[in-house]
């Protein structure tokens, strides 16, 4: 097998740089990107000039890490490495456009085509480097500060603005050597500073992400149902079952930017857990329509149903657990999961159970709240319903026999609020929103504290 060479690493001089974006722009031109966009960005550190601050600037694309999440988690297998220059590159021929690989990196490098519907990002000018050129941007530079170097062992310094992710960026930075924190008094920096003025659009919400919502949330109900079903040994409906599990798939496809190349979702088994999720899914719906369909021998078919759908509800949580993200509430990375139970604890008359999931949900949408900081802070409202509603689907329960599809229904309310405000609160890692962190932290110097000599104060 041929070992792909190491990509040369980005060297960005801090002391030198400008923040002019001819490096941008150049991009742009060299990969005929429509107007307005570029892979290549530029993160202004304390563009306000707070007193006491550095200011600087970081000119940022891909850093072709040498554990790129990009590439291990991609489900169709369309991210892979350059044997001749160690780029990490994207076919375009395989991507499906599902915007995941932008999502597990913290460098906000993949960006998305709406024309093309697939996802794009510097490709470290590979036919220029073929032929002995420097990328677009080096070149383009006009005060030298973005060179390429010779890549190293050692993760790139701790910088305000840069996420630490352990993950091997082909990055360096050179530290400001003369020009050192704003004159003047420091001035605290009260609630959110921005890097760049504006605040950071997020890259997903329960609005823009809706058919994820949706498929998710019948996940988790159609798995309680069957545990619940498989518990009291009573029958699941068929044809409904099956119409609503399909009709989530199809749904969910809509999120695809390339929607017919669906079925390389489920390439990457290896890795991915996306395409753990995708093939569980279509596992689970075989084997449970199967084993409901059965009047004798269904049983044991029906708790293999029951554990792969758990199965797929973990790969659910497991999707979101490795995404980069600020502040990851770590009962989130059971939600799928403690949400289908809830619904099989229900569906199956084991209160006792239900009313332990019911206090365990409340309290991870809780912690959930509490760490809600760049994304959508569920309103209390929210909270105040979700824990209302679930309360009450448990009394509906223990009241009588009779109310159990009311009750049911309660505490499937409660879980779409739960999978809204899920969604909402995820806070995914970019430069520009680490740039606010750090700046709202900053009260010297914007340098991490385990790094306190990487930049002067």
């Amino acid at each position: 097998m041929t070992v792909a060479a190491r990509p040369p690493a980005f060297v960005n001089d801090l002391e030198t740089c400008v923040g002019c974006h001819a490096c941008a722009v150049a991009c742009a031109n060299e990969n005929q990107l429509a107007p307005g966009t570029s892979w290549r960005h530029i993160v202004t550190i304390n563009e306000s000039r707070r007193p006491g601050l550095p200011t600087f600037h970081l000119s940022l694309a891909c850093n072709h890490c040498r554990d790129a999440p990009c590439m291990t988690y991609c489900p169709a297998l369309a991210i892979a490495r350059d044997p001749q220059t160690g780029a990490v590159l994207i076919d375009d021929a395989s991507c499906i456009g599902c915007r995941y690989c932008s999502w597990v990196c913290p460098y906000d490098a993949p960006r998305f085509d709406t024309a093309a519907g697939v996802m794009q990002k510097c490709t470290l000018c590979s036919r220029r480097l073929a032929v002995g050129l420097a990328p677009a941007c080096v070149g383009a530079c006009p005060v030298g500060a973005l060179s390429l170097g010779t890549p190293g062992d050692a993760e790139p310094m701790a910088l305000a603005g840069f996420p630490s992710a352990g993950i091997g960026p082909s990055i360096r930075f050179l530290p400001m050597r003369t020009r050192g924190a704003s004159q003047g008094a420091t001035a605290p920096i009260e609630g959110v500073a921005s890097s760049g003025g504006a605040v950071p659009s997020r890259k997903l919400t329960s609005r823009s992400e809706w058919t994820l919502v949706a498929f998710t949330l019948v996940a988790q109900v159609l798995v309680g149902l069957v545990l619940g079903a498989t518990v009291r040994g009573t029958a699941l409906p068929v044809l409904p079952t099956a119409l609503a599990g399909a009709l989530a798939a199809v749904v969910s496809t809509a999120h695809l930017g390339r929607p017919l190349r669906f079925w390389r979702a489920g390439l990457n088994l290896r890795r991915s857990w996306l395409s753990r999720e995708v093939i569980t899914w279509s596992l689970f719906m075989g084997v449970a329509i199967l084993a409901f369909s059965l009047d004798a021998g269904g049983a044991r078919l029906r708790w293999i149903a029951v554990a792969i759908g758990l199965a797929c509800l973990a790969c659910i949580d497991r999707v979101y657990a490795v995404m980069a993200r600020h502040d990851r509430p770590r009962l989130d990375d059971v939600s799928a999961v403690t949400g289908g139970l809830l619904v099989g604890a229900a569906s199956g008359g084991m209160l006792v159970a239900a009313a332990v999931l019911v206090a365990w949900r409340c309290a991870a949408f809780r912690m959930r709240v509490a760490a809600t900081h760049g994304g959508l802070r569920p309103p209390r409202w929210m909270e105040t319903i979700r824990a209302a509603v679930a309360v009450a689907g448990l009394a509906l329960l223990a009241f009588s026999p009779a109310a159990t599809l009311p009750g049911l229904v309660a505490i499937v309310a409660g879980e779409i609020l739960d999978r809204i405000a899920f969604y909402d609160a995820l806070d995914i890692v970019t430069p520009r929103t680490q740039a606010q962190r750090d700046l709202a932290d900053a009260t010297h110097c914007i340098t991490r504290p385990a790094e306190n000599a990487a930049l002067p104060g």
